[in-house]
């Protein structure tokens, strides 16, 4: 075998090694570095690595925690009804209930029972009018509660009612609309007291009741009773003379 022969072979032998060298190498070029160290202490989460190969990233366990901690917010009927406006209610009125409501003392009914006077009126309490068995069966008054769970869903309220009406979904429309049923009835019932108003009234209550048992306690408290002197001890009895 010739020189360019052997040097032929030596060729292909190193280049049977850099390529086994190349091969070695990929994984780390492909993975960063690590070469199988997924969660190493220098990543010690996926977050962390994405965060370390792109301009942009997002913190999923912080997002989770955060919904977690998030707290619904309760709607409170009373402090609407006294921060209503009454030009807003007679706008969303005139928009999405005037088509079958009529709202004038002696107004008379279209599609739907005419609405003066309804505001703690009885249910279905309008003469003449065809109401939905559902309503005519149902029984109680118009409060401020019924109207806004009434106006939020009619369906989902009263299973069964003829009013195809989607419901005032929007807290401070609905509680408009109340507010501007309540102006038009002729003696309304008070607006329910707020959250905060009710929550500080119970407390007065709870402690002016503690207050009045504690006093109670006081003058109740039974008189002390002196114990019965211990009886004098008896005579001892006299020497009897004896016959002698």
């Amino acid at each position: 075998m010739g020189e360019l022969g052997l040097n032929k072979i030596f060729g292909a032998l190193l280049a049977t090694a850099l390529a086994m060298m190349a091969l070695m190498e990929l994984p780390k070029i492909a993975f960063g570095g690590g070469g199988g160290h997924y969660g190493s202490a220098e990543y010690a989460t996926l977050t962390e690595r994405m965060c370390s190969k792109f301009s942009y990233c997002i913190e999923i366990a912080e997002a989770a925690s955060a919904g977690a901690d998030a707290v619904a917010e309760v709607f409170d009927l009373g402090a609407a009804l006294l921060a209503a406006d009454l030009t807003r209610g007679e706008r969303v009125f005139a928009s999405q209930c005037a088509t079958c409501h009529t709202i004038a003392p002696g107004g008379a009914n279209g599609t739907g029972p005419n609405l003066y006077d309804t505001v703690g009126a009885p249910k279905a309490h309008i003469a003449g009018f065809n109401y939905s068995a559902a309503m005519a069966n149902m029984g109680g008054e118009w409060t401020y509660e019924n109207l806004d769970d009434w106006l939020r869903n009619p369906a989902a309220y009263l299973r069964g009612t003829s009013m195809s009406f989607a419901g005032i979904r929007r807290d401070p429309d609905r509680a408009a609309v109340i507010a501007y049923m309540a102006a038009n009835t002729a003696n309304p019932p008070p607006f329910p007291e707020p959250m905060a108003a009710a929550e500080t009234e119970a407390v007065e209550g709870e402690e002016a009741t503690g207050e009045e048992d504690a006093e109670g306690g006081e003058e109740g408290e039974p008189e002390a009773v002196e114990a019965p002197a211990e009886p004098a001890p008896a005579p001892e009895p006299a020497d009897l003379p004896v016959e002698e």
